[in-house]
């Protein structure tokens, strides 16, 4: 009997989370698009995950018991964070943040369509802070350990009703949260600006495996090739050719795309980042200054 009424208890307490997550989380739809989960960050601002909203003129969030009209502030892809400007501002009862700690309880509210869609998970790992393939800085590395469906774009909240952040698919379908710490940075960006500076190369890479003569070190068997070299770049500036092969960049390996990508975020802009580059079999060190990359 105490066993049933604990169980109740526990049902009746995780029920009342999501009720109470009505007045921050709702369903995001553009014209020709599939509806998205968001969440209302500020009086006038809805946030959702960059990689799945749709480019549209105009969005209807249905949030707080509302239907309201959006337009798009901009977007941080290095973040995963897209910013909606509400035509109206409501009030906001966005709770407040809370520290993710591994095998904490997590609730996963996402859009149901009428209503709100939940799902109980667990905190799999926490790690420290990380950066991103677009180069920005996730202040935390938390993990889920069930897959993100539908849900992406919506709040993860704690036991007690804390938010830890927005759930969002990471590579190899992981599923992860960006914290609400960062995502605070990006909404104050997003807003003032616009969208979020990025560095930029202006090359178009693919990888390439590499011949032992040019191996930087016997365990690195892949590099970057330069496809095409944008007119007036940075890297056109440095010299850089296309069929060059980049080998290492910011010295570390430039195994993949992301290895140089996260040597190009916005603390890079007008820094040099040394690049080593094998040309017709022979191996050049070059420096580019990064540049903001083009709206």
């Amino acid at each position: 009997m105490a066993a049933a009424s604990l169980l109740t208890q526990f049902s009746d307490e995780l029920t009342a989370l999501v009720d109470a997550a009505k007045g921050f989380a709702g369903q995001i739809t553009a014209e020709n698009g599939r509806p998205v989960s968001g969440i209302l960050w500020t009086q006038d601002a809805v946030v959702a995950s960059e990689q799945i909203l749709n480019d549209a003129p105009e969005y209807e969030v249905r949030i707080s018991g509302q239907t309201l009209r959006a337009t798009l502030a901009g977007r941080d892809p290095g973040t995963n964070v897209a910013v909606l400007r509400l035509q109206t501002a409501i009030t906001t009862s966005l709770p407040q943040a809370a520290e993710a700690r591994a095998g904490a309880l997590a609730i996963v509210i996402g859009s149901g369509g009428e209503t709100l869609s939940a799902q109980l998970d667990v905190i799999r790992s926490v790690g420290a802070a990380w950066e991103s393939m677009a180069g920005s800085t996730i202040d935390r590395r938390i993990l889920l350990s069930r897959r993100i469906g539908r849900d992406e774009g919506g709040p993860v909240l704690s036991a007690s009703g804390g938010l830890f952040g927005m759930s969002t698919r990471g590579v190899h379908r992981t599923s992860l949260v960006i914290p609400a710490s960062t995502i605070t940075r990006a909404v104050t960006t997003v807003l003032e600006k616009g969208g979020v500076e990025r560095g930029w190369l202006g090359v178009a890479l693919r990888p390439v495996a590499l011949p032992e003569s040019l191996r930087p070190a016997r365990e690195q068997r892949s590099g970057m090739m330069v496809m095409e070299v944008s007119d007036g770049s940075p890297a056109a500036k440095a010299g850089i050719v296309a069929g060059d092969i980049i080998l290492s960049a910011g010295n570390l390996p430039a195994i993949r795309y992301g290895a140089v990508a996260r040597q190009l975020g916005a603390n890079a802009i007008g820094k040099n980042i040394p690049l080593a580059i094998a040309r017709a079999g022979s191996v050049l060190n070059i420096d580019v200054t990064v540049e903001a990359r083009p709206a």
